[in-house]
């Protein structure tokens, strides 16, 4: 497996110019991604529908929302996950959604905290590529980059006055990002 990914902080505001020209040349639906107790779980047929996007509910990136962008003619493929206890969870990941991409956008954790976001795949399909590549093209070209990280304009003024943007809010201040 080849995984690509573009790391970045935005706010959503940051996200608009990344996320608007795509959808208007592909037809795509946002699933929410993880593990879930239903079978109907959430998909948005824009992101301008999702729910506080931009804004995250943790202060460590691997406990926030993702999604997984795929073709709106897709079904979207859920593994059972069978409980010991007795029912079944439904998992919607990007290993049984290869005509995918990853967005875990990140965002606002609370007033002076960003936490950061990616995008990506470890999928060699050729949709995938291509669309996980019109992203990275989108961000590189609207961000800034500051060491392995791309910042969108809002999140650098919020770099500049003062907020710490992160990966886990917890972490010494150390490993923030810094100018």
């Amino acid at each position: 497996m080849n995984n690509k990914n573009v790391f970045f902080f935005a706010e959503f505001d940051d996200l608009k110019p990344i996320l608007t020209p795509i959808e208007s040349i592909e037809n795509i639906k946002y699933y929410e991604a993880g593990v879930f107790d239903f079978p109907d779980v959430p998909c948005y047929s824009t992101y301008s529908l999702i729910p506080n996007l931009g804004q995250v509910n943790s202060g460590d990136w691997n406990h926030c929302k993702f999604y997984a962008i795929c073709p709106k003619s897709n079904p979207i493929n859920k593994r059972l996950i069978p409980l010991k206890k007795g029912g079944v969870r439904y998992a919607i990941y990007q290993d049984n959604n290869p005509r995918s991409v990853i967005l875990k956008a990140g965002g606002v954790f609370r007033d002076g905290i960003l936490v950061a976001g990616s995008i990506g795949t470890i999928s060699q399909d050729a949709f995938s590529m291509a669309l996980f590549n019109s992203y990275a093209k989108l961000i590189k070209k609207n961000f800034s980059k500051i060491g392995t990280f791309y910042v969108g304009p809002n999140a650098k003024l919020k770099l500049q006055s003062g907020w710490r943007l992160v990966t886990n809010e917890k972490s010494p201040k150390e490993y923030d990002l810094k100018l």
